[in-house]
């Protein structure tokens, strides 16, 4: 199966967790949504994902769930955030994705996530504060 994970990032949490499942997954391909555009027909799994400000996802994601709808529904998708109020995580998926998206995703998660004024500076462990198995798992779900 060919799996597209979407991503939009500003701190590069969304980048960096997009990077580990696209090591884990088979035949993937990633898709900085907001430097290309793309075409999901290729495509069986859609993984997309985003980071999280004042409960939101990220506008490039969010167009992306209204605008392209239907295929969603219809592809085997999944959804992550990256967010790092973590006791929120509930509250922001059903404020961001609708039931339908929900139920017929595989799943959706948080895989933590920093304050953007808090996010890692080059040098510095880029991974710090995501969680990694958390992903590793996620991924299991696509192969």
């Amino acid at each position: 199966m060919k799996t597209l994970v979407i991503y939009a990032t500003k701190t590069g949490a969304s980048f960096q967790c997009s990077n580990i499942l696209a090591q884990e997954l088979p035949h993937c391909t990633l898709c900085d949504i907001e430097a290309e555009k793309v075409d999901f027909t290729d495509y069986d799994c859609l993984i997309l994902g985003a980071g999280v400000r004042d409960g939101k996802i990220y506008k490039p994601i969010r167009d992306i769930l209204k605008k392209n709808k239907e295929i969603l529904l219809q592809k085997k998708t999944g959804y992550f955030i990256c967010n790092e109020k973590q006791k929120k995580t509930e509250e922001i998926i059903a404020d961001n994705f609708t039931d339908d998206l929900q139920k017929s995703a595989v799943c959706i998660q948080s895989f933590g996530g920093y304050k953007a004024y808090a996010a890692p500076k080059e040098g510095m462990d880029q991974l710090k504060g995501l969680n990694i198995e958390a992903i590793k798992v996620f991924a299991q779900k696509f192969k």
